[in-house]
């Protein structure tokens, strides 16, 4: 038996809460440091910018084959609770707070280096949330991805396109 979730969904709280955190943590780090806030506005701006281009041309190319190719879900798919799937895909955003802030008291360019990241990781879960909603629109469907208890390993799970109003 499949657990699926609307990937749609999982992008959308994924992406909000690491670029909400990626943008609290440069403006945390902002204010550690005072009048050198370019010690880390600086380290911010760039890793965001090469690690979501990264992000955009490794992932990128694969969600939208996976998607275009998204066969219909296997009969005994069961839907995800909403409120599992909060927990689920909201976990790395907790985690990288926890670290930011860790990295805020200890060394405060990298807390910058991991606001960048964060922020990178939200921005191309938002934009891929946009894509994919654009193309259930045009096609009427809902793009399913099969769930795993790690968050971590949901970047290649099946996907399947479900026929609106099933």
């Amino acid at each position: 038996m499949a657990v699926a979730s609307p990937i749609r969904r999982d992008l959308a709280i994924g992406g909000w809460g690491l670029a909400g955190v990626g943008l609290i943590g440069v403006i945390a780090a902002s204010i550690v440091v005072g009048d050198a806030a370019g010690r880390v506005i600086i380290p911010f701006i760039i890793v965001a910018l090469v690690f979501g281009l990264a992000q955009v041309i490794v992932s990128g190319g694969w969600l939208r084959n996976a998607v275009a190719d998204a066969p219909p879900p296997p009969q005994d798919l069961v839907m995800e609770a909403e409120s599992t799937t909060l927990r689920r895909v909201g976990l790395p955003a907790v985690l990288i707070a926890i670290l930011v802030i860790i990295a805020l008291f200890s060394w405060v360019q990298f807390a910058a280096l991991l606001a960048g990241v964060a922020f990178a990781a939200g921005s191309t879960d938002l934009r891929s949330r946009y894509w994919i909603t654009a193309f259930e629109r045009e096609h009427g469907v809902t793009i399913l991805r099969e769930v795993a208890w790690l968050s971590f390993a949901t970047v290649r799970k099946p996907l399947w396109a479900r026929p609106d109003g099933d």
